[in-house]
């Protein structure tokens, strides 16, 4: 064998030692990360979060609380890509849980949900809902609680099924407009990528980077279930269309609102300052989060206190978006009343307990009405 004979066969050796490795790094990580999903998953049913419900092909997770037999069954609806909804809002809904059930269902491909390539439009999302909820045994009417998009698909169920709904409370829902676009971006080769390393279990090394970390009064269980209710919605497919069907599922909710006598309360955060001293506290709890989370950046107006030509500004701006967006699709809706209650888009993650008093006090209202 010569020179040349010997280093074609050495570089050939040193190849395959680096499959051979590149394997076994591989085939490591995806039974690592079966086995800790397994384990989550065990966990997560045994403190109350796991409960598949058939819809047909596959199943959606329905986690109850609460009280089962209780006045109200509230219906809570995560926002886009909320996969840990059901732990992050339980803060706000521990007020509620004492004389009503609070039940979270996740769509398709979040969380616990199984995943599926059907079409994520807004009449297939409802009807998923609506068959999860059936097959779980959980009777209408229901309180509908959404946040953020979830608002669209409460809109479309209350116009579509009002006798099914006794009444919906928006957490900073979507606003709905006749100005979204009806053509959405497809699902591209990046997106389709990343579930599928997701899948083999590479989120776990990014989870830190892809998941914040909770404010103060969460504890460590809740962060550890948070981090495994995102690392399950990160290797699924359903999202993604969810995400490609967005302006035109919010042009749809628009366009299906019928307006009906359903009691409605839309607590308004992001655009919902009264004071100065609310949008110094929102900045301050945000840069917060960002020195928590080590994120070089801050989020400024905390700087500009005694300015008030600066604050004025914003509580103009707040209320011009209320009376030129939000208040004509409250209006279209109808029954609505508004609370403004200035803050950060999660207004229930921010303020619990004061947003959870502000729906306590509507949902008691709906006896005595």
């Amino acid at each position: 064998m010569n020179k040349r004979e010997k280093i074609i066969k050495i570089i050939r050796i040193v190849l395959w030692i680096v499959i051979g490795v590149l394997i076994l790094f591989l085939l490591g990580t995806y039974i690592f990360h079966q086995i800790k999903t397994n384990q989550e998953i065990k966990w997560m049913k045994e403190n109350g979060y796991y409960n598949p419900v058939s819809v047909g092909e596959y199943s959606l997770n329905v986690a109850v609380f609460g009280n089962q037999n209780g006045k109200h069954n509230i219906v809570s609806l995560a926002g886009l890509g909320m996969s840990d909804y059901s732990v992050i809002e339980r803060k706000m809904t521990e007020c509620l849980e004492k004389d009503n059930a609070v039940v979270f269902v996740d769509r398709a491909g979040y969380g616990l949900s199984d995943d599926t390539d059907n079409e994520m439009t807004i009449e297939y999302i409802v009807e998923d809902y609506r068959k999860a909820l059936s097959n779980a045994g959980i009777t209408a009417p229901y309180v509908l609680m959404p946040h953020s998009i979830g608002g669209a698909y409460a809109s479309y169920w209350v116009s579509k099924y009002p006798d099914e709904i006794e009444a919906v409370v928006f957490l900073d829902g979507t606003v709905l407009s006749n100005e979204w676009e009806q053509e959405d971006n497809e699902i591209d080769f990046e997106d389709k990528l990343e579930v599928y390393l997701a899948k083999l279990g590479f989120g776990r090394y990014v989870v830190r980077s892809g998941c914040y970390l909770y404010p103060d009064g969460f504890t460590e269980d809740d962060q550890k279930m948070g981090d495994a209710l995102n690392l399950m919605t990160w290797d699924s497919y359903a999202p993604l269309s969810e995400e490609a069907f967005h302006d035109k599922n919010l042009l749809d909710a628009w366009n299906s609102i019928v307006t009906n006598d359903v009691p409605k309360l839309y607590v308004c955060a992001s655009w919902g300052y009264q004071n100065i001293d609310e949008i110094i506290e929102n900045s301050k709890w945000i840069n917060g989060q960002i020195e928590k989370n080590n994120i070089d950046v801050k989020l400024r107006p905390v700087e500009y206190e005694g300015n008030e030509y600066y604050f004025d500004t914003i509580l103009a701006q707040c209320e011009e978006l209320r009376n030129i967006k939000l208040k004509p699709y409250l209006e279209k809706m109808g029954n609505c009343e508004l609370v403004l209650l200035g803050g950060e888009h999660g207004i229930y993650e921010q303020r619990p307990k004061e947003c959870g008093d502000v729906v306590l006090n509507f949902i008691n209202k709906l006896e005595i009405d």
